[in-house]
């Protein structure tokens, strides 16, 4: 897993004097067009889009972040973004869960906050006076942090806590009002989606999965496409993608070790694979140099 220092570093340039007291910060980011690819954190990132948009993976969940809307990615979860919009504006929160716990919450209470329930996409739309009031506690955040005046971090504390609570009441909301919960294709796709975030090491085809399932290839794409508007198989193969790219950047496994990992028959196979999801081989996706 990756620290906050380390992240910040390798996509953002940004090198901390301090590194070991980074416990929190607020970045703004602007015209960025570098690719983040599967990374695991052992932190929060919670990102406030201003304007734009950009596409996330999280966990088995794909999304767009895009104007006003909330988004947060938990430590241990493995995810991405692929692609950034040229009018992307956004905040981007980091705290580490050990200093939002050394505050006077009680530790039940706060590893109920810190919960993201995997069930659901963590992207929630924003009326413009919650989306104001919170883009306000980021600043306060950011000015905390870099004025390091006496109580800067209880403050930032404080401030996290209340996005948590705000983030934990607009959740609530959206999921009372959702229609998902009682849409048969969306109950399929979602299904479909944990089977594939467990099983993708040993599945690799469409029909694989609809036996699991007791369902029919055809019902099952038909129910994937029509609620993510990618097909099934995609669905698979980015999953696989994501795990491999982990792997090739971070793992010291070589390709034909990797290979066996994601349940391939051969190198050979593995890399010809790769090579026509992502244009380039493992060994060269490997050697490629870091943002």
């Amino acid at each position: 897993m990756i620290s906050i220092e380390d992240f910040l570093s390798e996509y953002f340039g940004i090198l901390q004097i301090d590194a070991d007291e980074v416990n929190c910060c607020v970045i703004s980011l602007k015209d960025y067009q570098y690719v983040i690819d599967a990374v695991k954190l052992n932190f929060y990132l919670v990102i406030l889009c201003h304007r734009g948009e950009c596409n996330v993976t999280v966990g088995h969940h794909d999304f767009s972040i895009s104007t006003s809307t909330i988004s947060i990615i938990p430590p241990q979860t493995l995810f991405s973004i692929k692609t950034f919009a040229k009018t992307f504006v956004a905040d981007f929160l980091f705290f580490k869960s050990d200093f939002i716990k050394k505050g006077f919450v009680k530790s039940e209470v706060m590893e109920e906050l810190l919960l993201i329930n995997p069930d659901y996409p963590p992207i929630f739309d924003l009326e413009e006076t919650k989306f104001l009031d919170f883009s306000y506690k980021f600043a306060k955040i950011r000015d905390e942090t870099e004025s390091q005046a006496p109580f800067c971090l209880e403050v930032s504390r404080l401030y996290i806590l209340q996005i948590l609570y705000d983030y934990n009441r607009v959740c609530e909301l959206c999921l009372l009002n959702s229609d998902k919960l009682i849409n048969r294709q969306y109950q399929v796709m979602y299904a479909f989606r944990k089977l594939v975030d467990r099983n993708f090491h040993q599945y690799k085809t469409v029909k694989e999965y609809a036996d699991l399932m007791y369902l029919s290839s055809k019902y099952l794409s038909e129910c994937v496409k029509n609620q993510t508007g990618i097909s099934a198989l995609a669905l698979i193969q980015n999953r696989i993608m994501l795990e491999a790219e982990l792997l090739l950047k971070y793992a010291t496994l070589s390709v034909k070790n990797i290979s066996d990992k994601l349940g391939f028959t051969s190198a050979s196979s593995f890399s010809r694979f790769f090579k026509s999801v992502k244009g380039v081989s493992p060994i060269h996706y490997r050697e490629k140099p870091k943002n």
